[in-house]
């Protein structure tokens, strides 16, 4: 069986490793790579390919996909991170079969960035889809989903690497059906609403410490991290960001008017800061100045308790 990849990031890895290294001589393994922005992907990526002998296509221009997968006899194409909407109509000759791999449960969580709103809106369970590639983005039928708990240690990279391990269990179910010349089942998912999340802005990653929780502000830290090192705020004018940080159920609710939301109310060894629902949240790291703060560093920052945060 002849497998197209294609793909601009280093998730595929894991179900490519198990695809190329099954032992079966029949089991071919070709890779369409569009460069990522982060030339460390890219050299992982060829390294990764050179080592497992897996045929590499790099992305020149964009009509290179529209040569390359007709040209190359493919049974069957997963996709996983291209950024472009593909043109059917330019590929009617390529006649296997064409999934993308979305990590984000659908239809609830259509867009490019599904790991980040997942975090951010602190759902219960974190999740991917395999669905039939069409012309709309995150629209065709759905093949396979897989959920898991979401953890308090989860963040945006942790989640990416855990659902790329994931993936390998769909797309060996998908190949398996394939090669037995079964039919691939589709999922019925029209009792639930759809949901579109745009690519983050500003306001998204910013913390608002009179309107989000503590439980908010900490999921919110983890969408962030690593890739926006965290959440940002502000500390007289300047920008700082909450690279760690976990809720705190303080033994008496402040009844201090001065402890409002943002303010600092413990500098010594730990920094505690105040949120709107009475709780509190523990930062254990910030980033300021191109500089990794440690708490216990923070008051020889400026990081006094009484200031206002945000």
């Amino acid at each position: 069986m002849r497998i197209a990849i294609i793909s601009n990031t280093d998730t595929f890895i894991p179900f490519a490793y198990a695809l190329a290294s099954s032992g079966d001589p029949l089991m071919q393994v070709h890779l369409f790579f569009s460069a990522s922005p982060d030339e460390f992907v890219n050299q992982k990526v060829i390294s990764f390919t050179k080592q497992l002998n897996i045929s590499l296509t790099e992305e020149k221009n964009a009509n290179d996909l529209y040569k390359w997968l007709p040209a190359g006899n493919f049974d069957v194409c997963f996709m996983l991170g291209y950024g472009a909407l593909i043109n059917l109509e330019r590929l009617k000759s390529f006649h296997g079969k064409f999934y993308n791999i979305h990590f984000g449960v659908l239809p609830q969580f259509r867009g490019p960035v599904p790991v980040f709103w997942q975090l951010k809106l602190g759902i219960e369970k974190i999740g991917l889809a395999i669905h039939e590639v069409t012309e709309k983005f995150d629209a065709g039928p759905i093949i396979w989903i897989k959920e898991v708990e979401n953890q308090p240690h989860y963040n945006y990279e942790l989640v990416n690497q855990l659902l790329g391990q994931l993936t390998v269990e769909g797309v060996i179910y998908i190949l398996r059906l394939l090669m037995n010349q079964m039919p691939v089942p589709v999922m019925n998912r029209n009792n639930i609403k759809p949901g579109y999340y745009k690519r983050p802005e500003l306001k998204d990653i910013m913390i608002d410490w009179h309107q989000m929780s503590a439980f908010e502000i900490c999921n919110l830290v983890r969408a962030g991290n690593p890739w926006n090192k965290g959440a940002l705020t502000f500390l007289n004018g300047q920008e700082l960001k909450v690279m760690d940080a976990r809720v705190v159920v303080p033994l008496v609710k402040p009844i201090d008017k001065q402890l409002s939301p943002g303010v600092i109310a413990e500098d010594e060894e730990k920094l505690f800061v105040c949120c709107k629902d009475g709780n509190m949240i523990s930062i254990n790291m910030l980033f300021c100045n191109n500089c990794f703060i440690p708490a216990y560093q923070g008051k020889l920052w400026g990081f006094l308790k009484g200031q206002r945060i945000g």
